[in-house]
């Protein structure tokens, strides 16, 4: 049997990877790809759901839940190379940056006292739009990475922001207090 004519033919995938199809086994394309995004990637959101949330706060887990999502669409992404399991690993990686996006602009806020509370239903109206943008220009894979990359792009400023305010805090404190030397 030729590997390279595996189960799920024809891709309809607008990407193919750098793993050579079908290599390993005929039913998985990307046989590598596929188990290291469900060990790794959902490992991570089963350990953020179980442990990474003492507060219970809905906005972590939100943000681990989507994670475990994203290495399960990633699996079957390059398990079959199909737009569909496509799908369900790009739209949750935009999620997770705006959940993220979210949890950096909250992050000083009181546990329910959110200092913007119509934010979540802002960015819940915004990623609707954006699955429906993203469905329409699928076949381009470049909106998905326009998407991502500004989303990304913004929760960097967002983090160094957050670091900038921290630094300058830090620097604020009076050098005369115990454990500071001069």
């Amino acid at each position: 049997m030729n590997m390279t004519e595996g189960f799920w033919l024809p891709h309809t995938s607008s990407i193919d990877f750098c793993e050579v199809n079908y290599e390993q086994n005929h039913n998985i394309v990307e046989f590598h790809n596929t188990w290291s995004s469900l060990a790794g990637i959902s490992l991570f959101g089963i350990i953020g759901l179980l442990k990474g949330n003492p507060t219970k706060e809905i906005r972590y887990v939100l943000g681990y839940l989507v994670l475990l999502l994203i290495g399960v669409g990633s699996a079957g992404l390059h398990g079959t190379l199909h737009w569909v399991f496509q799908s369900s690993d790009e739209l949750p990686m935009i999620y997770l940056v705006t959940i993220m996006n979210f949890q950096a602009v909250e992050l000083g806020s009181p546990r329910g006292k959110p200092t913007y509370p119509k934010l979540p239903l802002i960015l819940s109206i915004l990623m609707i739009f954006n699955t429906l943008v993203y469905y329409k220009f699928q076949h381009l894979y470049l909106v998905f990475i326009f998407t991502y990359t500004v989303a990304s792009t913004l929760h960097t400023y967002l983090v160094w922001n957050i670091v900038y305010k921290t630094k300058k805090r830090w620097n604020d404190i009076p050098k005369t207090l115990p454990g500071f030397s001069s």
